[in-house]
């Protein structure tokens, strides 16, 4: 059955501004010092637990996600976790007692949680192939655009205090109008066809308890595998420079944040970049990886370590949508939402065990420098990269 939803501009752009937080903690973590002083007598431990519980809440609110959303519908279901991460987004700004603070983070990342698999399902299920690659690319880009723009915002708040920096959180105002006003609740229940057009998803399916497989579990791993060989940059770099005086934290910092624009030009020119690679998009960009991140620790000069650094967020920016085109071909049908939250835990997981595993690989190696874990990390792609060739002509995949 065909509807009468038409693919406008003003949906495409409120579908695409639920991606615009996410992360759940960059806005907020130079406040760490100044909480560190109001609470002088906790540890420093327990004040940055502030900046990361977030996360712990987004592993809550994506098991739950589909069950609110069985009940909700999908519009309702965003709406609800967009309104849960403003309202304790904003709490700190006006509460000063730890136990609330710490309650009001997590339940900010349980909201993010919520809403998060929604803004692929979303894609994934009303456009069809061609659009959807191209939105799945720029969804990284919005997601780096609103990162950066709460940066920014949060940047002049701090200096009135550390309190007022969460109202930056007021800017997930703009997501809640556009998803209210332009994305109809007729969409809970469509799907779009082979040929491009939106069709109703039929009473047995949509009745029809979500399902998973072995080909999305084994997804999941992949993204996990991808985040945690990843974060040796982000875990380690800084680490590397100041470790053989090629440079300080700040310059770092500057390096990372320039790593923003690298997201925002790889999903514009996605949709482009896997016309030309093809089924093989994510091994190459593995391999690359690899490569980039292999040559960090034999080189101690700033302007190519940023060359370096910026080609992995680059190569970063494909292999992840990249990934995720691949969940509509492995999804049972109508578990877009519980694919997606199964996704979204193992990107979480790889995150949070991250630090442990390349300590546990430093002592395993016997050398737990800076360099060598880099070089490590890079070298695990390689893996990936094989491990996905034979992915591709197992699954028979087109991406």
């Amino acid at each position: 059955m065909d509807t009468n939803i038409k693919d406008t501009r003003m949906l495409t752009i409120g579908i695409l501004s639920i991606s615009f937080l996410m992360s759940v903690s960059n806005a907020v973590s130079g406040t760490v010092p100044l909480m560190q002083e109001h609470f002088a007598s906790m540890s420093q431990a327990s004040i940055e637990m502030l900046v990361v519980i977030p996360t712990g809440g987004v592993l809550i609110g994506t098991v739950i996600s589909g069950l609110i959303s069985n009940y909700l519908g999908k519009k309702n279901t965003v709406l609800c976790g967009l309104i849960i991460s403003l309202i304790s987004g904003v709490l700190p700004a006006f509460i000063y007692n730890y136990p609330c603070l710490f309650m009001s983070r997590l339940f900010f990342g349980v909201g993010a949680g919520i809403f998060t698999p929604l803004s692929v399902s979303y894609i994934t299920d009303v456009f069809a192939e061609e659009k959807r690659n191209k939105l799945l690319g720029w969804r990284n880009s919005v997601g780096a655009i609103g990162d950066s723009l709460m940066l920014f915002i949060a940047g002049f708040l701090i200096n009135i205090s550390w309190h007022t920096t969460y109202l930056v959180f007021l800017a997930l105002l703009i997501p809640i109008f556009l998803v209210q006003f332009f994305v109809p609740k007729s969409l809970d229940n469509i799907e779009s066809s082979n040929d491009g057009k939106l069709e109703e998803v039929s009473a047995e399916v949509s009745k029809k308890k979500p399902t998973t497989n072995l080909k999305v579990i084994k997804l999941a791993m992949i993204f996990l595998f991808a985040q945690l060989f990843y974060s040796a940059i982000s875990l380690k770099f800084a680490t590397y420079l100041v470790q053989n005086d090629i440079g300080t934290a700040a310059d770092a910092t500057r390096i990372f944040g320039v790593l923003v624009f690298c997201s925002i030009i790889s999903g514009i020119i996605f949709e482009k970049i896997v016309k030309a690679s093809g089924k093989f998009t994510v091994a190459i960009f593995d391999i690359v990886t690899a490569l980039t991140m292999m040559l960090i620790p034999f080189t101690t000069s700033i302007p190519f370590l940023l060359v370096l650094v910026l080609i992995s967020g680059f190569c970063n920016g494909i292999i992840n949508p990249a990934l995720t085109a691949r969940m509509v071909a492995y999804s049972p049908e109508g578990s877009m939402n519980l694919t997606t939250s199964i996704i979204i835990i193992g990107i979480n997981i790889g995150s949070l065990v991250s630090p442990y595993f390349f300590q546990y690989l430093g002592e395993l190696i016997n050398n737990s420098g800076a360099a060598t874990l880099i070089f490590w990390g890079g070298a695990l792609y390689i893996l990936l990269a094989l491990y996905d060739v034979f992915t591709v002509k197992k699954d028979k995949l087109t991406l």
